[in-house]
């Protein structure tokens, strides 16, 4: 298919439908004529009608959140347009997140996220971790692009946001029951209770998920099971109608399997040349050949204070956040009875705290030049501590690194909105930030004995970045917009070097993104069409490459090694033709790839990646939802209705392999997910298939430094019964 190319001159003079609601139909609760309604809130700072806010950003309300069916944000590659959101195999709890075609795919606590996760408002350091749950959230939102004057950390290709629920102040909670495939068993529930009548409430929420082996291990016990739990409260304090402050605390546990690959290695594999492991799982799934299956562990606590004080005609806000992780990864990386690639216990540890302080506008407030301003001043503080140390066994011998990273976060930002003329609106922002990195290292160490820390590199890192942009409303329904904006993504260090020669820094990367959009509703609010058309620029990108090392060796860094363009379309569409049926359609195109990137292998050859796709970005990914309700007559056994969910997905080609290696590969491949559910004010009653037709697909495929080349396959079909039960 020949590429679509786009300039800034015809994005400039074309038009293009902004993302954001492609999920966002009522489906059958609707009573009305039109779509309901749908405020942002996180992503901007403060609530506005979605089809209003001229940037792409796609909100997922709780109740289709619940249709999805799935324990994880993985769930929303089906979802959002131009997204990817996998699992990293070796490492528990570590997503690799890719929108619009950027991402980073690493567990290393020395590197920032590429695409940051914020929790109630709160960003996570390192991607860690972040392979956050969809239990009892209020909302979940994509922003796509440069985000860097609204949100507390900057982040250079796009953020996610999830929202949980508040404490309602009225007696009540739910119970929800679910019995799956490999015997998948898990349990929920929820309590909202009243303290002190309209001034205090509290919200106690607690989940536990378990699932059977589902691979077959032909050394040992099967592995894959999952065994999760989570606890958590929370209070909101609103003394006035002017003053809230929100209040939560959560601990997480997961003691699941590891996620076990399967040793595809060709015969240029060291582990093939000199162990004569070669490829002994080509053309079968779910496989593995593993003596070692200790389980990893993950602990984590979170603790957010969210305060929000209306000041006469400004509004303050604070959100305070403290984070404490810990993690040990256990995996056999080779998958085979033979200590070619094992690691050994890795341990992570991270401690974060952060403050973010805003100042806003309020609408009529005194300072809004009688509604025609709308602006916002902000500063971030973040740090954090994190220590990272990784026993391994190479080719049966043990050695042991250790690492520990510092960074210090400050910014200050701001954006402001005017109302130049009736219905054009002009906005600009700009953003400062400084950050500082100390990074303690040891170099591999025999055995499997913690090294001490005996060299250390530390740098600062500043930026200034900016953003411009315009939108005219032509009515209520219907709006066009142009954004500009730039992204950065602060340096940092190898996390473990080989030896001093790679212990090396590497520098921030950047981002230049223009958006062009359109927000419309017709037919009296029946049909939403929403389209974008965007380009994004990366520039110093930070990427893992292999390098000439001393004495005619290479050597594996983290370096600013390449440099690339992204650039497509997103149309999403949702029509209710009548009340009882909505129906949602979703299309990304995206061209992603090098401008410059420049490698060497193992062996010294040189790779010239220059025009090659980039990973995880599919060319085309498509999403047609069909939501259809049936109302009872009459009750039914407890039930008023019954909600019928189809839902098919398109993903087209994409490459897993940083170096394109063809381990890789995954072609194109398309998934339907099926669900009927019995509704009712008290109980719901769901049925649901997901992967009907039991597709096979990757979920991970890579060649590491020439020692092995594994793959990682999905579930396959499941299918699930739930049980809700509200009181």
């Amino acid at each position: 298919m020949k590429k679509i190319k786009w300039t800034k001159k015809a994005m400039l003079v074309g038009l293009a439908f902004s993302t954001a609601v492609g999920h966002q139909a009522v489906y059958a609760q609707n009573t009305g004529p039109a779509l309901e309604e749908i405020v942002v809130t996180a992503a901007r700072r403060r609530e506005e009608p979605v089809q209003s806010v001229p940037v792409a950003v796609s909100v997922i309300p709780a109740e289709q959140i619940e249709k999805l069916h799935a324990s994880n944000i993985t769930a929303l590659s089906s979802q959002v347009p131009n997204l990817f959101v996998g699992n990293v195999a070796v490492s528990p709890g570590v997503p690799s997140i890719n929108l619009r075609g950027f991402g980073t795919r690493t567990s290393d606590i020395a590197a920032e996220p590429g695409v940051p996760v914020y929790i109630d408002g709160v960003y996570q350091t390192i991607i860690t971790g972040s392979l956050a749950d969809l239990f009892d959230l209020e909302s979940l939102e994509v922003l796509r692009g440069p985000q860097g004057t609204l949100l507390g950390k900057n982040a250079s290709a796009g953020a996610i946001l999830l929202n949980r629920t508040r404490p309602t102040g009225e007696l009540g909670g739910k119970l929800q029951l679910e019995y799956g495939s490999h015997d998948l068993a898990q349990i929920q529930g929820l309590v909202n209770f009243p303290i002190i009548e309209n001034v205090l409430a509290g919200k106690i929420y607690a989940s536990y998920r378990e699932r059977d082996d589902y691979i077959k291990n032909y050394e040992a016990d099967d592995m894959g099971a999952e065994e999760r739990s989570a606890l958590r409260g929370a209070l909101l304090f609103t003394p006035t109608d002017d003053l809230s402050i929100y209040f939560t605390v959560d601990e997480l546990r997961d003691r699941s399997s590891q996620v076990a690959v399967r040793n595809v290695s060709d015969q240029d594999q060291l582990g093939c040349v000199f162990f004569d492991v070669c490829a002994p799982h080509e053309g079968k799934k779910l496989v593995t050949n593993s003596q070692y299956t200790d389980k990893p562990e993950v602990d984590e606590n979170n603790v957010t204070l969210n305060v929000d004080w209306a000041l006469g005609g400004v509004e303050l806000t604070s959100i305070t956040g403290y984070r404490n992780y810990e993690q040990i990864n256990r995996t056999d990386l080779d998958s085979s009875p033979l200590p070619i690639l094992e690691i050994h216990g890795s341990r992570a540890k991270m401690e974060q705290f952060s403050e973010e302080l805003r100042l806003s506008s309020v609408e009529n407030g005194g300072f809004d030049l009688d509604g025609r301003l709308s602006w916002l001043l902000a500063g971030y503080y973040g740090t954090s501590r994190a220590t990272m140390d990784q026993p391994m066994m190479a080719f049966g011998a043990i050695q042991n690194e250790y690492q520990r990273v510092e960074r210090e976060n400050k910014a200050i930002f701001g954006q402001l909105d005017y109302e130049l003329i009736e219905n054009l609106t002009l906005s600009f922002g700009t953003r400062r930030s400084w950050d500082d990195v100390t990074h303690d290292y040891s170099l591999p160490h025999p055995g499997e004995a913690r090294p001490a820390l005996a060299f250390t590199h530390d740098n600062s890192f500043n930026d200034t970045s900016i953003e411009a942009g315009a939108r005219y409303e032509f009515n209520d329904d219907k709006m066009v917009y142009i954004r500009y904006a730039e992204g950065y993504r602060g340096g940092g260090f190898v996390g473990f070097p080989a030896n001093h020669d790679a212990a090396v820094g590497f520098s921030p990367e950047t981002s230049e993104s223009w958006e062009v959009g359109t927000k419309t509703d017709w037919i009296d609010g029946r049909l939403r069409l929403n389209l974008t058309v965007f380009q994004t620029k990366f520039e110093d990108m930070q990427r893992e490459i292999v390098s000439p090392g001393p004495n005619n060796t290479f050597i594996q860094v983290t370096a600013n090694a390449a440099a690339a363009t992204t650039e497509g379309v997103e149309l999403e569409a949702v029509i209710q033709p009548v009340d009882q049926w909505s129906l949602n359609v979703n299309v990304g195109y995206l061209d992603a790839s090098y401008d410059s990137f420049i490698s060497f292998d193992q062996l010294g050859n040189q790779i010239d990646l220059s025009n090659q796709p980039l990973t995880n970005a599919s060319e085309w990914t498509i999403s047609v939802a069909s939501d259809y309700r049936v109302n009872f007559a009459n009750n039914l056994a407890g039930f008023d209705g019954i909600n019928l969910v189809a839902r098919a997905s398109y993903r087209s080609e994409l490459e897993f392999s940083s170096t394109l290696d063809p381990v890789g590969s995954q072609g194109g491949y398309s998934l339907v997910d099926l669900s009927a559910a019995l509704t009712g004010e008290r109980y719901n009653l769901t049925f649901y298939i997901n992967n009907v037709f039991d597709k096979e697909y990757l979920l991970q495929g890579e060649n590491i430094g020439g020692l092995v080349q594994y793959r990682t396959d999905n579930l396959g079909r499941t299918a699930g019964v739930i049980l809700s039960v509200n009181f």
